[in-house]
Parts: C-alpha cells; sequence; structure tokens
C-alpha cells in the first residue's frame, strides 16, 4: 500500500494525539492548583500561571481534532477561531497578572505563599517541560504541531518563572511581583503569536474531499 507524502504518517498522528490528551490534561490538573494557590496565598503568578494552563486546553483539544482528522482541513476554520479568542482572552489575563504583580511589589513582605509557589513552579516544570521535549520531534511536521510546541515552551517558561520566584523570594521579597511582571509579558508575547496562528494554511492534498485547494 503506497503511502501519501502530503499526508503525516499513523505514527505521527498517534504520538500527536497522545501529546495532546496529555496536555489538556496537565493543563486542567495544573489550571486547578495554581488557581487555588494563587488565590488562596495571594500569589498572582500563581493564579497567573493557572489560567495559562486552563487555557491551554481549548487549542490542544482543538489541535486534536485536527489530528484526528489527519492534519487535513476539517476542523480548520474552528481552529483559528479558537486561537483568535484565546488571544483576546491572554491579553485580559496578562493585564489583570501585571497590574495584580504591580500591585504586590508596593506591599509589606510577607512570606505567604514562597514555599507552595516554589513547589508548585517544580510541578508545572517538570510536567510541562516532559511535554515539550516530546513535542519538539513533532513540531517541523505540521503547523498546528508547531503551534502547540511553541505554546507548550511558552508555558514551560512560566512555569520556570514560578519556580525562580518561589526560590529568591526567601531571600527578596519582590521576587514574586518581578515573576508576575516576566509572565504578563510572556502571556502578552503568546497572544500576538496565536493572532498570528489564525491565518493557518490550506492543506492541500490531505483534506479527504472539499478542501478547495487549486
Amino acid at each position: 500500500m503506497s503511502h501519501d507524502p502530503g499526508r503525516p504518517d499513523s505514527l505521527l498522528l498517534s504520538s500527536a494525539m497522545r501529546l495532546l490528551i496529555g496536555s489538556s490534561l496537565v493543563g486542567l490538573a495544573l489550571g486547578a492548583t495554581g488557581l487555588w494557590l494563587g488565590i488562596e496565598k495571594h500569589v498572582p503568578p500563581a493564579w497567573g500561571l493557572g489560567l495559562a494552563c486552563i487555557l491551554r486546553v481549548p487549542s490542544a483539544l482543538s489541535a486534536l481534532g485536527r489530528v484526528r482528522a489527519g492534519l487535513g482541513n476539517q476542523g480548520l476554520e474552528r481552529e483559528r477561531v479558537t486561537l483568535r479568542v484565546l488571544s483576546h482572552l491572554l491579553r485580559l489575563v496578562a493585564l489583570g497578572l501585571a497590574v495584580a504583580a504591580g500591585l504586590i511589589l508596593q506591599e509589606p513582605a510577607t512570606a505567604e505563599g514562597r514555599s507552595e509557589s516554589m513547589g508548585m513552579g517544580l510541578l508545572a516544570t517538570l510536567l510541562v517541560g516532559s511535554l515539550w521535549l516530546a513535542k519538539r520531534g513533532l513540531r517541523a511536521q505540521h503547523p498546528t504541531l508547531t503551534l502547540e510546541a511553541y505554546r507548550t515552551g511558552n508555558l514551560l517558561g512560566s512555569s520556570l518563572l514560578l519556580l525562580l520566584g518561589g526560590v529568591l523570594a526567601h531571600w527578596f521579597t519582590w521576587a514574586l511581583g518581578v515573576a508576575g511582571l516576566g509572565m504578563a509579558w510572556s502571556l502578552l508575547l503568546e497572544a500576538r503569536t496565536l493572532a498570528k496562528g489564525t491565518t493557518l494554511p490550506v492543506a492541500c492534498g490531505g483534506c479527504g474531499s472539499g478542501c478547495g485547494c487549486g
């Protein structure tokens, strides 16, 4: 049986599906943990990371739908709409996080949340880092997978910021505030990249039917 060079092979699609399902589960788990920690302990970078993780889920599920369809054009418009909406939501999260982080820089020093932030940052770094390493090998295969790898790498950066902020906060009271500002900037850059992702190209030669390619 001949293989169509325009379509990804079944092994690639199977690996991508497993990674996207894993991304969704990790996003939900870390999202709930980050939101609880951030609200309970008044740590903006923690709830910022939590919201970023939760906002990873819709794009991962949208990409999963495209992978299941063979990475053709089925679900392309849905993915574009998803990325557009997420781009706006990430901008709102970045703005709120920047304001909250700026406010805690002006508050008196507090030890609350330092150890929890360090633990959350370490857990997120290990889980997200594992996903990112696995996705690196697939990112050159398709624009959707490239964007997925980028988003996971950006989330890894936010996880490292929370971890570093939690560690340094034991000596420097401003560390978590600065980590929050850095995370807000990273989310803003991601939002801009997602906006560009709304122009994901139409796939010719692997859409099954009705792709509209000339």
